[in-house]
């Protein structure tokens, strides 16, 4: 595979608006998923402050797990809500939140299909060396002949280095959708590549999960999203 570039962490997140502080009481860490959770969904919001806002949520859902909360319906109501944990919920809300997807082998790295914006397929590389998805300019092509990607979705250009040490630019976008499986992830960072160049999947979208791993005997990936559906 060619090198591929990567955005250092830092300058990732010198795109994003300013996190609010954790709290460590449950009942504000909820309010603050429910603010940043409404942003993030919010197909109105500025791509930068729904990219922020999506950061975020994914950040309050891990510190709610931590804190022995679950999202999901109640006895009380039927939609999710964040409630103090029990077996029973915990296996509900894990169930929830996987999704599996099946990879093929090609060269030494796993390649996965994921549905951008609702209307475009592409053939990811899961890369957790690659700060940022990136997609080839030719899918960046399909999506705005779909009008899926507009001129909102676009941000700025950030240097990058490539594996053998030369710095190129690439443009930034917001993608609002990526469906692995059959759960999605919102507003995710990418990077736009060079025509036919691989598609990765990187830290833009990886960091934003519970977890993932791979399954070499069946061939597939699994994935846990954070407490939203």
């Amino acid at each position: 595979m060619k090198p591929h570039p990567f955005l250092p962490i830092v300058c990732l997140l010198a795109l994003l608006p300013p996190t609010q502080a954790l709290s460590s009481d449950p009942g504000q860490t909820i309010a603050q998923w429910i603010a940043s959770n409404a942003t993030c969904r919010n197909a109105n919001a500025p791509a930068l402050e729904a990219l922020g806002a999506c950061e975020q949520r994914d950040r309050y859902s891990k510190l709610l797990a931590q804190m022995n909360q679950c999202y999901g319906p109640t006895d009380n109501n039927a939609q999710p809500v964040w409630s103090p944990c029990d077996a029973a919920k915990v296996a509900r809300d894990s169930a929830l939140a996987r999704t599996t997807a099946s990879f093929q082998r090609k060269a030494g790295v796993f390649v996965l299909p994921a549905l951008v914006n609702g209307s475009t397929e592409s053939y990811f590389v899961v890369d957790s060396g690659a700060a940022t998805v990136q997609i080839p300019q030719e899918t960046v092509d399909e999506l705005t002949r779909q009008g899926t990607l507009g001129p909102s979705d676009y941000l700025s250009e950030r240097g990058f280095v490539v594996a053998d040490g030369r710095h190129t630019r690439q443009k930034l976008i917001r993608l609002r959708t990526i469906r692995v499986g059959n759960r999605s992830m919102e507003n995710v960072l990418a990077a736009v590549g060079p025509a036919y160049s691989q598609a990765l999947l990187g830290q833009s979208l990886l960091r934003r999960l519970n977890w993932w791993k791979i399954d070499n005997v069946r061939n597939a990936i699994e994935l846990e999203f954070t407490g939203a559906f």
